[in-house]
């Protein structure tokens, strides 16, 4: 079987590289494996779609930021959504009760906003939002949610800004970000190694294990890497603080 391994550990770039390096191990196998043709195929469509998106967000500072208020208006929902759903177990009058109604109007329009296209996550949010300060105002403020609702709105704003400012620099009008395009690269990655995993249950070969293993050995190394470049980003995060300290000191 395939490693289970969680692919938001990468980051855009670092997910393009193994993305592509997967491909490459499948594709000098696929004449041995046939059954992985179809999948292989649409991997490599959704990677090029991915290459591109990352091309052009290169490119476009205007992309990139939109891709940056994506991420804040995501972890704003994911801020407001754990606290609500942590609400439903708490013992104080009334308050299992509103954040039961909170959690009710997040599950009807999107529970994983994350995994949502941008424009489908845009519309979701705003769904969110509306009927929330519509219809349970009284019921946020009970479990004291106010602050965090009003910060997924102002998130929302400030995306939708980045939005009008990527369609004004008319560069990318009608293209794919890289916020659109990972969630299709991932689904096809994990599609392509579902139809692997299945094949070695089903009708396992030499080439199948060699190949299984050779993925496992990139899984391991590419996620060793990430891991490798976040310790070096903390420690010189560390270093940084530590000298800023040492100045307000002196």
């Amino acid at each position: 079987m395939i490693s289970n391994f969680n692919f938001s550990l990468f980051p855009s770039k670092e997910l393009f590289t193994f993305s592509k390096n997967s491909i490459t191990l499948i594709e000098a196998k696929k004449a041995q494996i046939p059954v992985v043709v179809p999948f292989l195929q649409n991997a490599k469509t959704k990677n090029d779609n991915f290459q591109s998106a990352l091309e052009r967000e290169s490119k476009n500072p205007f992309i990139k930021n939109q891709s940056e208020k994506d991420k804040i208006r995501v972890d704003a929902f994911l801020a407001f959504r754990n606290f609500s759903e942590s609400g439903t177990t708490r013992r104080k009058a009334g308050v299992s009760v509103a954040a039961k109604a909170i959690v009710a109007v997040i599950r009807k329009h999107a529970w994983t906003v994350q995994s949502l296209g941008l424009k489908a996550k845009t519309a979701a949010i705003t769904n969110i939002i509306s009927e929330i300060k519509t219809k349970y105002a009284a019921e946020l403020t009970l479990m004291g949610g106010d602050e965090l609702l009003d910060e997924l709105t102002v998130s929302q704003s400030e995306f939708e800004s980045a939005v009008q400012k990527v369609i004004e620099s008319a560069s990318a009008i009608n293209e794919p970000t890289v916020a659109e395009a990972r969630p299709e690269i991932v689904a096809a990655l994990k599609a392509l190694f579902q139809i692997i995993s299945l094949q070695e249950i089903a009708a396992t070969s030499a080439d199948l294990t060699a190949l299984i293993v050779s993925l496992n050995e990139l899984v391991t190394t590419s996620l060793s890497t990430v891991k490798a470049s976040d310790t070096r980003a903390e420690n010189k995060k560390k270093v940084k603080e530590s000298k800023t300290t040492d100045t307000n000191v002196s």
